[in-house]
């Protein structure tokens, strides 16, 4: 638990606190005058100790960087925790004009609302100062989907469905909360292998630093704002004078499933992305030869419909014979080829074991170079 901002209108004082997971704020006391003893504060548990000074993260091991920051691998050891863990921080930049600090209040607020549902990487906790914003997130070692593509590899039918299936319950979720990702991408998606558990692939969204939130109670309210990553933005969004809704999400998951079975992407650019919008009832997409069967293709024309109103929600995508039908084995499992591919890539990776090596060796690698 970190000190949250202090919004401008009020007046600096108490340390605003949040706590971890959880959307409760709390106000501890002022520092005692001198001579008085320091209250004791109730134990909070592992991600909701009081912090007065900043948290003390080396952010010397990055592990990627975006449009709204950078993001470092910490080891983490707080009261209340039974072992250290590893966190992802993303460091945002207080003068990045691409990322407000409204934006970051946003993300804050709508990684707030997901808390506790298993399909959304887990929030941990946030700290800004006079320089930078820090959103530190759980730590996923295998990373997100793009690492699966080297070597030109594709996704069968039956693994892709596996990981669809539990977008989708996700995205159902989000959209019931009223918040639209608007960056659903390969990139945004993370991947990890359940301990004890063969052959099982779980996924969770993560990113939500462009997502936006709209009130159910404000079903007149549109999103106007175009963003996003342009291979998998809706037709409506590349259209400034026309509202966008939740159903972009739809789509770019539709771009997401011809990624992962075509091994290519669906659209270039926007002109491709418009030329099929004015053509789509006349020139279907040529879904035929990428490795879907007829129910798999039939759900994939669904959800890129060019018209937004004419694409499925996330509850009604659920409801879709490819997605009801059920493959033989446990519940999300995936073969043996795409597990083992996986696994290399898990293991290649940090652990809260390794990572002390791994960071002293960087800084020999770095320090041999100059």
């Amino acid at each position: 638990m970190y000190p949250l901002p202090i919004p401008a209108n009020e007046m600096p004082g108490e340390p605003r606190l949040f706590r971890g997971n959880l959307p409760s704020l709390i106000s501890y006391p002022s520092p005692p005058l001198p001579d008085c003893p320091e209250p004791q504060p109730e134990p909070l548990g592992a991600y909701c100790v009081p912090v007065r000074e900043p948290p003390s993260w080396r952010l010397d091991y990055k592990i990627g960087t975006g449009a709204s920051g950078t993001v470092f691998l910490e080891s983490v050891h707080i009261p209340g925790m039974k072992s250290p863990e590893l966190w992802a921080v993303k460091r945002i930049s207080r003068t990045l004009s691409s990322f407000t600090f409204k934006q970051y209040e946003a993300e804050i607020k709508n990684l707030q609302a997901l808390a506790g549902h298993e399909w959304f990487v887990k929030f941990n906790s946030t700290y800004e100062d006079t320089h930078y914003m820090y959103i530190s997130m759980e730590y996923i070692p295998m990373g997100d989907m793009s690492q699966s593509f080297t070597d030109d590899y594709r996704w069968n039918e039956s693994d892709t469905k596996v990981v669809i299936k539990q977008l989708l319950y996700g995205l159902a979720i989000m959209h019931k909360e009223g918040i639209t990702h608007r960056d659903l991408k390969p990139e945004n998606i993370f991947l990890y292998l359940p301990e004890n558990q063969t052959n099982v692939l779980r996924v969770k969204i993560g990113d939500f630093g462009t997502s936006k939130r709209i009130p159910s109670s404000n079903a007149s309210t549109y999103l106007k704002t175009t963003t996003g990553t342009q291979s998998y933005m809706a037709p409506e969004v590349h259209d400034t004078s026309q509202p966008k809704t939740n159903r972009v999400d739809i789509w770019s998951l539709g771009c997401v499933l011809y990624r992962m079975v075509a091994g290519n992407l669906l659209f270039n650019d926007p002109v491709q992305v418009w030329k099929y919008a004015l053509t789509a009832s006349s020139s279907p997409l040529a879904l035929d030869n990428i490795g879907l069967l007829a129910p798999g293709v039939s759900f994939l024309r669904d959800i890129l419909q060019s018209i937004p109103e004419d694409r499925p929600s996330a509850e009604d995508c659920q409801k879709k014979s490819w997605i009801l039908s059920e493959d033989p084995g446990p519940k999300y499992a995936i073969g043996t080829d795409l597990y083992a591919r996986l696994s290399k890539i898990n293991q290649r990776a940090p652990n809260v074991h390794s990572f002390s090596d791994m960071v002293a060796n960087r800084a020999l690698d770095s320090s041999s170079v100059q």
